[in-house]
């Protein structure tokens, strides 16, 4: 016996004596048997315990061995079962096989039947562990294949749920894609058909897009300049600035052109200049970064503006004209009538000094006129560069510090050391403050106060109010105050100081305004460009 557990086994047996000689032959064995001496009692005896083999003899009364394995075959509880028959009954034996006995066994007159008996025993035990494995792998094979097919299940459930999924995502992206491809091409067909310029460079300034207009405009062809250097399309000093300027950018932040825009020179390929607007545009491309120009030729309205400035010029020149025609023939007359007066007083030989006092008074306000036209033709011609605020202004203040002070007139000074440069001429802005100053000392003849102030207004302007405590003007004459010709110092005055002064400001891209009242006082503000050293 291979178990170490005691093996159970029912002995149904009619014959007391072979049932006895069975009992302790088995016992010796090491098994534990009981006995039944009929088949009803023994079929009871099955029901009320637990048995691991069953020995049943084929001659019993009240029911015999093949009428008991009838009913466990009908209870489904049939152990492992021997059969033991006569000599002869081969027949019962193949019966009880087919019923589901797992053995039978010759009853010998001699007994020798018990000697074989713990071997068959063994054998159906090991058939029944090799049944009761085979069930349980089958069960668990049963169980396997039961979840893999419910896993499989699962799977296609999941894939056709993915499949489906994919199937919109692939819709989907096709449709983007198409999206994305008349998008493409609608942008393709704006930016070929657009009159402005459009480059496209990368951090480093190589060309990697070049459209139609700006063919035009630089008279290269895309392939010529797509992975050259944006230096290329510059004229110096550009040109040599600009990696500099790019790379200090991209370090720093600070921005000259990029998402600001300006007017700036650019190079054709036949060498020529020429103004145009630039406008510069920073986007990312995952790690990249990248910059779009927008290019505008601008010639053709620098010529229309200059044409327009020359109009006006000549308008202004005819008003000139006409303010000093009356202006001079004044002066021109009293000379004229002092002339003649002196001319009788040398007739008679009695001279009175206070004609020719008269005549130089108006030959001087002849020269004063002149002088100061010179000063509106000239206006224009001087060369224009960077300059600090400070030293016109106080070059001027330095000028009349003596007449201000013997008058009266007291002046603060808020100008920051740390604005900074301007763009103009230093010398046409140091007469401009002159006049301005001189303007406010005649506006304030019982003394008072001159405030200077400066500041920055954003990172192109500039800007300067000169504010003084005098008596003011009144609507009528600040709306008169630029206008050639006008004064409200009477013969004191020309008319052409503010005039000057806002023609001077026009040239250097600036604004000059008044804004005064009457017994208060007046201000002038003037805004300036600033320089810009990139460039």
């Amino acid at each position: 016996m291979s178990s170490t557990t005691p093996i159970r086994i029912l002995m149904m047996e009619d014959d007391v004596g072979q049932a006895r000689l069975a009992q302790r032959a088995l016992q010796r064995a090491g098994y534990e048997v009981e006995v039944a001496h009929d088949g009803e009692s023994g079929l009871s005896m099955f029901q009320a315990n637990t048995f691991d083999v069953l020995i049943v003899d084929h001659q019993m009364p009240e029911k015999d061995g093949i009428e008991v394995l009838h009913m466990l075959v009908a209870w489904n509880a049939l152990s492992p079962t021997i059969m033991v028959t006569g000599n002869g009954d081969e027949a019962v034996a193949v019966e009880a096989m087919k019923l589901g006995a797992g053995d039978y066994i010759v009853k010998d007159v001699d007994g020798n039947y018990l000697t074989l008996l713990p071997t068959v025993i063994e054998r159906i035990l090991d058939q029944q562990r090799l049944v009761d494995e085979k069930q349980r792998a089958e069960a668990a094979l049963h169980q396997t294949l039961q979840e893999l097919e419910e896993r499989v299940a699962s799977r296609t459930a999941d894939l056709q749920r993915t499949n489906e999924q994919l199937r919109t995502e692939i819709a989907e992206r096709t449709r983007v894609e198409e999206a994305l491809r008349q998008s493409e091409a609608r942008n393709r067909s704006i930016v070929e058909t657009v009159i402005d310029g459009i480059i496209t460079i990368d951090e480093h300034g190589t060309i990697e897009s070049f459209n139609s207009a700006a063919e035009r405009i630089f008279g290269y062809g895309a392939a010529d300049v797509i992975g050259q250097n944006i230096m290329i399309l510059m004229p110096s000093p550009d040109r040599e600035q600009h990696d500099a300027y790019l790379q200090r950018y991209l370090q720093t932040g600070e921005r000259k052109i990029i998402g600001i825009g300006r007017e700036v020179v650019g190079l054709r390929q036949d060498g020529t200049t020429f103004p145009m607007d630039l406008a510069v545009g920073e986007t990312r491309v995952g790690n990249r970064r990248m910059f779009t120009g927008i290019v505008r030729n601008i010639t053709d309205r620098k010529q229309a503006a200059q044409e327009m400035q020359r109009a006006d010029r000549l308008a202004l020149v005819g008003q000139l004209a006409s303010g000093l025609a009356h202006e001079i023939g004044t002066p021109l007359n009293v000379i004229a009538g002092n002339a003649e007066l002196l001319r009788m007083d040398l007739e008679t030989q009695q001279f009175d000094t206070n004609i020719l006092d008269a005549i130089v008074r108006q030959t001087d306000r002849i020269t004063g006129l002149v002088q100061q036209l010179l000063t509106f033709a000239r206006a224009k011609n001087e060369a224009m560069g960077p300059f600090s605020l400070r030293e016109p202004l106080f070059h001027a203040l330095r000028l009349l510090e003596t007449r201000l002070s013997h008058e009266g007139i007291a002046t603060s000074i808020d100008v920051p050391e740390s604005l900074p440069l301007l763009w103009g001429a230093a010398d046409q802005v140091e007469q401009v403050f002159l006049n301005v100053l001189v303007n406010a000392w005649h506006a304030m003849p019982d003394g008072g106060e001159v405030t200077i102030t400066a500041h920055e207004l954003d990172h192109e302007r500039v800007q300067v109010t000169f504010h003084d405590t005098g008596v003011g003007m009144t609507a009528e004459a600040i709306d008169k105050a630029f206008d050639p010709f006008f004064s409200t110092k009477g013969e004191q005055g020309t008319g052409l100081g503010l005039a000057i002064c806002k023609q001077i400001i026009d040239n250097h891209q600036g604004q000059m305004r008044l804004e005064s009242t009457s017994g208060v006082g007046t201000a002038i503000i003037i805004d300036f460009i600033q320089a810009n050293l990139n460039d």
